[in-house]
């Protein structure tokens, strides 16, 4: 695989970007390489990015505005908030530092206005794909093996993986026939090693969204690609007693939800007594009604990240949420609509809101927007739609105001 190199060099040796300017950005690229393999160097280079980035507001307090700054930052406000209020407030007092400085690393990105290159997106596209073939190699082997029996990453478990592998798996598809991807037999290999890992975390969700991915993407551009998928599942269905098992458990699922049924009547139950605020972060052990009739009794979070909001932060909590995703999806129509995006810049900016729509609808049957890490990769994407979107068509644009139309191939 071949990454413009010369790129990386040409980066450290830019003249027209400061020392702090460079740091950022090879922090945000260690980051994004390091969020599915290493937690705990994420969230070191994460820090880094907030801090260096905040030392440079103080130098060059502009920023580079987008759609959803004040969005994000009112869920952010609340989510606060929540936990002033909370029922339990040393416990939802963890949140400080285990989520809620996450969520600035948006404005630490997009505060970089020399981000503002197609080249250095698209150079953070390949870390996620790099650092996802990496967990799914690992995964997969890991299962082969008999040392799991799902397949997970070096430092986090089984959905978390099928998260991160499912959201830059639909990011690929998109970008098949794209600049990014012109060497189509290691597009096809990317595709298979993503592929393999997510049936092996053996999260049904994640199927069903692979598998819708897989049949619109064949459908409109790759017939090809749909029948080598086709095979490919069939073979894994019938050599794996494991994923036909769950297959079938996807044809019965009101019969087998996990014991996420007795979660939504837990729910039904205390819904109502902090319906503005909520009960605050990290409560559901206290408030939780029928732990005795959960099979798994280490459950620690209500799998759905919408409800989970909800009984954490309330009806203002759940309102901000959902005023952040449509003005994702309303800015993207409206570009579209008017034509202002087109090309390849068109495909970029679809690539990364499919990379976000995975990760929300991950978000229905377990914990991705609110994972630590899953919440990493969609601030990445985010800041990246936001800045891109910035752009009324016709290219992506430097910070010298100048167009940016080198490539990253593959």
């Amino acid at each position: 695989m071949k990454i413009s190199f010369q790129y990386i060099r040409q980066f450290f040796h830019d003249g027209s970007l400061s020392t702090i300017d460079k740091a950022i950005q090879a922090s945000m690229v260690l980051c994004s390489l390091s969020i599915i393999l290493s937690i705990i160097l994420a969230q070191i280079f994460a820090w880094i990015i907030i801090l260096l980035s905040l030392s440079r507001s103080v130098t060059f307090p502009k920023r580079r505005k987008t759609p959803f700054d004040i969005p994000l930052l009112v869920f952010i406000i609340v989510r606060v908030t929540s936990i002033v209020f909370s029922t339990d407030f040393s416990a939802s007092l963890r949140a400080l530092h285990t989520e809620i400085p996450y969520y600035t690393l948006f404005y630490a990105i997009t505060q970089q206005q020399a981000l503002l290159s197609e080249r250095f997106i698209r150079l953070i596209l390949w870390m996620f794909i790099i650092s996802a073939m990496v967990g799914s190699c690992y995964g997969t082997l890991a299962v082969l093996l008999g040392w799991e029996s799902r397949a997970a990453s070096l430092t986090t478990g089984y959905y978390t993986l099928g998260s991160y592998l499912t959201a830059t798996l639909v990011m690929t598809l998109v970008l098949g026939k794209s600049t990014m991807m012109r060497r189509r037999w290691i597009w096809y290999i990317v595709i298979l090693i993503m592929t393999l890992g997510v049936l092996l975390t053996l999260n049904r969700i994640h199927w069903g969204i692979m598998a819708v991915a897989f049949f619109v993407t064949g459908v409109l551009q790759e017939r090809k690609l749909l029948s080598i998928v086709i095979i490919v599942f069939v073979l894994v269905f019938l050599v794996s007693p494991t994923v036909n098992y769950r297959l079938s458990q996807m044809v019965h699922v009101l019969d087998n939800l996990s014991g996420r049924d007795v979660l939504w009547k837990g729910a039904a139950m205390i819904w109502t007594d902090h319906p503005i605020l909520g009960y605050g972060q990290n409560t559901f052990v206290e408030i939780f009604p029928l732990r005795d009739s959960l099979e798994d009794r280490k459950v620690g979070g209500w799998h759905n990240d919408y409800l989970q909001i909800y009984i954490e932060s309330g009806l203002f909590g759940l309102t901000a949420l959902l005023w952040l995703l449509s003005s994702i999806y309303y800015q993207a129509f409206v570009r579209f609509r008017k034509f202002m995006i087109n090309g390849e810049d068109a495909k970029l900016v679809l690539a990364i809101l499919a990379g976000m729509s995975a990760i929300l609808l991950s978000s229905l049957s377990g914990s991705a927007f609110l994972d630590i890490l899953i919440r990493m990769m969609f601030m990445f994407l985010l800041s990246f739609y936001g800045l891109l979107l910035k752009q009324k068509g016709g290219g992506v644009f430097t910070a010298s105001g100048k167009t940016d139309v080198r490539q990253i191939n593959v």
